[in-house]
């Protein structure tokens, strides 16, 4: 059996033998998934899922972490990219490319032919293409007066405000160094230093607390970084009603040497509106997947 591409469609070509008889022919291989509903395969399952969909209709439970998004985004996440497993990531070069060139596939499919890509897996072609592109439209809707989207790495990779935290502990922090973050008790979140998280059972986590006024203490935020000497900072919250004050959490990190990590997973609607001036994201959570 020979595979081979016609027009961007996977077809086989295969010899059959019936009674016998050498037989050739083509088919495409989507011909031959089962086409059935999920209401039809499983009814069970399918029931479950639309009694959610009726309590999201009918209910609202106001979880900073929930959002829902269009049908649009769905379907997109729902297509075919789903079967490809695409470990590594788009040519570096993509990064400054210009936009015609970014999303001409004659282009980059010549360059894939002639040098191939950073993937550990074939059949990637196409997703460095969209992967590309998502980079820089996250990155042009993230601009700023202090950053270029030419100057904004973006990874799109992580499909969790946590799986995002955990890529900058990885970069940044070495296990048993020391991180200062806010406390889970008082709006922070569990990749902030909880001890039933890996981010609590691998470095050494010093938390900062709201005080009895509600707003955020700077002072004692400072005080507490110079006695500890943290690697990274950590802002942003789960749950706290006030705007942070960026420019202090950053002259803080700065004093002490520290990496400083903006969690906007629930800020990252205005991030890119324009209201804030600071970046890591959940994008299921404020930009509708």
């Amino acid at each position: 059996m020979t595979v081979f591409y016609t027009s961007g469609v996977i077809q086989t070509w295969s010899k059959v033998f019936i009674s016998n008889q050498l037989y050739e022919k083509d088919f495409i291989v989507s011909d031959y998934f089962p086409h059935a509903t999920l209401e039809e395969i499983d009814p069970q399952i399918n029931q479950m899922i639309q009694h959610e969909v009726d309590r999201q209709n009918k209910k609202i439970i106001m979880i900073a972490s929930e959002s829902m998004c269009p049908k649009a985004v769905r379907e997109a996440i729902a297509s075919e990219l789903a079967y490809i497993y695409a470990e590594g990531y788009p040519s570096p070069r993509t990064i400054l490319e210009p936009a015609e060139k970014l999303s001409s596939f004659q282009h980059q499919l010549t360059n894939y032919r002639r040098y191939s890509n950073r993937r550990y897996y074939k059949g990637c072609e196409y997703v460095d293409i969209l992967e590309s592109t998502l980079r820089r439209r996250t990155a042009e809707v993230f601009e700023c007066d202090n950053a270029k989207a030419s100057e904004i790495f973006v990874n799109t990779q992580p499909l969790s405000g946590a799986a995002a935290n955990n890529a900058v502990y990885n970069a940044f922090v070495k296990p048993g160094e020391c991180v200062l973050g806010p406390s889970l008790i008082h709006g922070g979140h569990l990749t902030h230093g909880s001890k039933v998280n890996r981010s609590g059972m691998s470095f050494n986590i010093v938390s900062y607390e709201v005080p009895r006024s509600g707003k955020l203490d700077y002072d004692a935020i400072e005080k507490l970084a110079t006695k500890n000497n943290p690697k990274m900072i950590i802002g942003g919250f789960s749950a706290y009603p006030w705007d942070i004050d960026w420019s202090s959490l950053r002259k803080i990190a700065d004093k002490v040497g520290a990496i400083l990590l903006a969690d906007i997973a629930h800020l990252a609607g205005m991030v890119a509106a324009g209201h804030l001036n600071c970046r890591g994201c959940s994008p299921h959570t404020t930009t509708r997947g």
